[in-house]
């Protein structure tokens, strides 16, 4: 049979390839189409329906894309696709009976783990036999949605075959990135996290082991092959919900365990990636996971708060945070973290004992967002429960008990929207800084070479975040001085606000364009580095030969070498944003695959965007408002030919798009403005799009350089490449803040 899946892929897609490799296991052929943006829905169907396969596999992990994937489905079947349509991950398996909606033209949700009933799909759909005797599907039985019997979650992961590597690696500062899966799980109780939802789901259906390891072996084997074909050097990201555990001693002798069996098949320095709950972090452990490579943790902070972390069931202290974060900092391992400021039991002094704790932990950087109600999960049940929520599946809305923190969540959705959430915002940028300079100083450093840039890095991020720090408590100002029955003022402050935020940015942004330049030098300057690579060991040979029909990687990725090696890919990404064109400096996932579908729900990415220098976060932005990330793209061609920089993550704004907010506050349903250019002459058009012609909005345009008229359209005239123009818009419904560098689109 042919097999299309279509994914997201701003980095490799685990879930898929586990599931590409099963498949050509069995004898089938798979195609895998990258959709990491809305705009690419014509391109997507027309190429996932040119081989005309039998059948296509929706791979849909965060609710803030099941929007797009389903509207996907429904043009596949618009454009006369009669085959079977299937779909897996987080999301259509806690939403299986809405994602089965006749309106969808999905014909089954592949539960939980896929890599038994992936396969049993396949065959059965290949006999014309009956689905419905497949455990672990939801179908639509008799007109009504249904799930067939249930399946207990995969135990064995060293069953699992290696996944397909169907195209080539991102790279970070000339280093190749390639994510990997050590396990599945996590034992968090955490009320907004559908990842717990998830796997609570299939425990009470049919039991199973919530937390699953690969073996440290199996492990390893796999990172020897993949170190190979990368030419030696590698940074290995592990999307494990939890790379570390509670015991110490458990931890520690896993990751020894594993760099044991790196050095018996003669793998010497790589780096590694992970994320951890703060209260599993201690000081000895911190330490030792530095010596052993590990340059990058995602501490899972979510509230600097302990009434807020207490609220969403957290179920870690604030002494357990601060002592994480400090743990990290002494060990020389790069951390940043989001904020879930706003929730549902938020007040402003909670907000307040945010605003500290960025403070106190300036050195790392920072994004802070709300708490999103995702479907099916602790937090969506309860909120269902108290309150009239907005929206529908596909995206609710909710209010914060406490006026004043409702009135402030709002303020800052519109002030900081560029700031956190823009794809090449500065939050989005600066994620990256101290990553960046710890990719260099364990790849390329002489003597200590590195250490300016990583002083410099320290400096910049520490500047940023007491900035974000400043704006965040003049927000908190202006919610609490507001005269609610005078929401006209609390719409002009907030532009205000937004404006100068928007101004300051400016500034963040030339200093931040200097210093990835400056490590980009670094990188493509620094001379080869005398490093242990792969020294193949008998073992290791043993195992290439064992794998040679099952590990499909060295046909499909160059290798790529050195530090600043602009060796080009042989095999490019099947299209889309998924890698073709030239190399940038990164690109990366921002969730780890739990293993839905298989993995088919597990992303390589949670979107599209622009932008790229350096840094990595490894979780999702759990929050509305929310989205996390950092600089480094891998370069691609977008769908006019024009170069592209990817990012390496970034936090996303999840929060419902087309919901009203509750009329009685202000700021009830800000425009969605977004700003094109057009260069004509010494002069720049720039124009206001994205709203209905019928909307009725009134505009104050701010600019460094000369800015000519008013209203929709303006002409600027820039007096330097950074400068950038700015604009307040405002409707009944709110304000929204938007703006451009001097780069253009035609």
């Amino acid at each position: 049979m042919r097999i299309t899946f279509i994914c997201a892929d701003l980095e490799e897609n685990l879930g898929v390839g586990i599931l590409a490799a099963i498949a050509e296991e069995a004898g089938h052929r798979v195609k895998i189409v990258p959709f990491n943006d809305a705009s690419e829905t014509g391109e997507v169907v027309e190429r996932a329906l040119r081989r005309r396969p039998d059948v296509i596999g929706l791979s849909i992990q965060f609710q803030h894309r099941a929007p797009e994937f389903l509207a996907l489905a429904q043009a596949l079947r618009g454009a006369g696709y009669d085959g079977h349509i299937t779909s897996g991950g987080q999301f259509p398996t806690l939403a299986w009976r809405q994602t089965l909606a006749p309106e969808n033209g999905v014909d089954s949700v592949v539960l939980h783990d896929a890599e038994d009933s992936f396969p049993e799909l396949l065959r059965s759909l290949e006999a014309k036999e009956d689905l419905a005797t497949i455990p672990g599907l939801a179908l639509r039985l008799d007109g009504e949605p249904r799930r067939t019997a249930e399946r207990p979650l995969l135990d064995d992961l060293d069953a699992v075959p290696f996944p397909k590597r169907y195209r080539s690696h991102n790279q970070h500062m000339g280093i190749p990135f390639i994510p990997i899966l050590g396990g599945r799980g996590c034992w968090g109780k955490c009320s907004y996290c559908s990842i717990i939802a998830f796997y609570d789901d299939a425990i009470e259906g049919a039991g199973g082991r919530k937390v699953r390891l690969r073996s440290p072996e199996n492990v390893a084997a796999e990172m020897a092959l993949l170190l190979e074909n990368a030419g030696g050097q590698a940074i290995f990201c592990f999307h494990d919900d939890n790379f570390i555990f509670p015991g110490e001693k458990f931890s520690l002798k896993r990751i020894r365990a594993i760099r044991e069996a790196l050095d018996e098949y003669g793998v010497g320095k790589v780096a590694m990636v992970g994320k951890a709950r703060p209260d599993c972090v201690t000081p000895a452990l911190a330490r030792e996971l530095a010596e052993l490579g590990v340059i990058r943790l995602y501490v899972g902070v979510e509230n600097g708060s302990e009434d807020g972390g207490d609220h969403l069931r957290r179920g870690t202290q604030q002494a357990h945070v601060r002592e994480a974060m400090k743990a990290c900092r002494e060990a020389g391992i790069f951390v940043c973290y989001n904020l879930l400021v706003f929730e549902p039991g938020a007040t402003v002094a909670d907000v307040r004992d945010n605003v500290q704790f960025i403070r106190e932990h300036a050195d790392h950087p920072v994004n802070f967002c709300r708490a999103e109600p995702y479907f099916g999960t602790a937090l969506h049940l309860e909120l269902n429960r108290d309150q009239d929520l907005g929206g529908s599946y596909l995206g609710y809305n909710y209010r914060i008990d406490d006026d004043r923190a409702e009135l402030l969540y709002r303020i800052c959705a519109a002030a900081f929207q560029e700031r956190n959430f823009a794809p090449r915002g500065v939050a989005n940028r600066y994620m990256g800084l101290g990553y960046a300079a710890n990719v260099l100083r364990r790849f390329c450093d002489r003597d200590g070479d590195s250490e300016v840039l990583q002083r410099r890095a320290t400096l910049l991020t520490r500047a940023i975040s007491r900035d974000t720090a400043d704006y965040l408590e003049k927000a908190i100002a202006l919610a609490e001085a507001a005269d609610l029955a005078d929401p006209d003022a609390i719409l002009r402050k907030t532009a205000l606000l937004g404006l100068e935020i928007a101004a300051a940015d400016r500034h963040w942004h030339a200093e931040l364009d200097s210093l990835y330049d400056d490590m980009r030098a670094f990188a493509a300057g620094a001379a080869e580095v005398s490093v242990l690579r792969l020294a193949p060991t008998a073992k290791f040979h043993r195992l290439k030969r064992s794998m040679a029909v099952g590990f499909a990687v060295a046909a499909s990725i160059a290798a790529i070498d050195g530090c600043g090696s602009d060796t080009m890919v042989v095999d490019p990404a099947p299209g889309g944003m998924g890698g073709e064109g030239g190399r940038g400096e990164g690109g990366m996932v921002v969730d780890p695959a739990p293993g839905g579908m298989g993995g088919m729900g597990a992303e390589g990415g949670a979107g599209g965007g622009m932008g790229g220098e350096g840094g990595m976060v490894v979780d999702p932005a759990p929050g509305g408002m929310g989205g996390m990330g950092g600089e480094g793209g891998q370069a691609a061609l977008g769908p006019e030919g024009k170069r592209k920089l990817r990012l390496i993550d970034q936090w996303f704004d999840t929060s419902p798009k087309k919901v009203a907010r509750s009329l009685e506050l202000p700021l009830h349903q800000p425009p969605k403005p977004t700003l094109e250019a057009r260069r004509k002459g010494d002069l720049i058009e720039v124009e206001i799009a994205g709203l209905p012609e019928q909307l009725a909005v009134t505009t104050r345009w701010e600019a460094d350089g000369d800015v000519i008229g008013e209203g929709r359209k303006v002409c600027w005239r820039p007096g330097h490449d950074a400068d950038r123009i700015r604009v307040a818009v405002r409707s009944r419904g709110g304000i929204a803040i938007v703006s451009r560098s001097t780069r253009v689109t035609s």
